[in-house]
């Protein structure tokens, strides 16, 4: 699977699973996974970080053939995400080496990941506010630095063939 379609059913999950929620009581595992992605504060730093990871994941074969091969961001919950990357020693020496633990890494995609397509969502007029889903300061900070942090994220969607 290439990481454009990772990234497409992330965020696709993500807002259905939040649509999901503030509607009704989902599972209680699921809930937490989402409080805490929810609760995940966005700035440049950490996306900097993210945005590190997944580069050099694209060039480390190792690390690549972990996240490619057993998709921890796929994962029925974080916990289970994380024991796939604790699993692959060259995942998690890419993510000590950026700066960042497997759980923050599955935390940060989904938050990055879900809240960027919300933001996107608003700007082009699919959506008139923001699922609760998102949390409000990571609304804002992605639409002050929108074309800055689309930049930083265009190459990682680049087909992995």
């Amino acid at each position: 699977m290439t990481l454009r379609r990772t990234v497409a059913s992330i965020a696709a999950l993500l807002f259905a699973a939040g649509a999901a929620v503030a509607q009704s009581s989902a599972k209680k595992v699921d809930s937490a996974d989402l409080k805490e992605i929810r609760d995940y504060r966005l700035n440049m730093d950490n996306v900097q970080k993210f945005v590190r990871v997944v580069k050099a994941g694209m060039n480390d074969e190792g690390a690549k053939k972990c996240f490619h091969d057993n998709e921890p961001g796929n994962a029925q919950s974080l916990d289970a995400g994380e024991k796939v990357i604790n699993s692959c020693p060259a995942a998690v020496t890419l993510l000590k080496a950026n700066g960042l633990k497997p759980r923050e890494f599955l935390v940060a995609l989904a938050a990055i990941i879900g809240d960027f397509t919300a933001v996107s969502m608003k700007k082009s007029g699919a959506i008139k506010e923001y699922p609760p889903a998102i949390l409000p300061e990571n609304a804002a900070f992605i639409e002050q630095n929108y074309d800055k942090l689309q930049a930083m994220l265009a190459p990682l969607q680049g087909d992995d063939k």
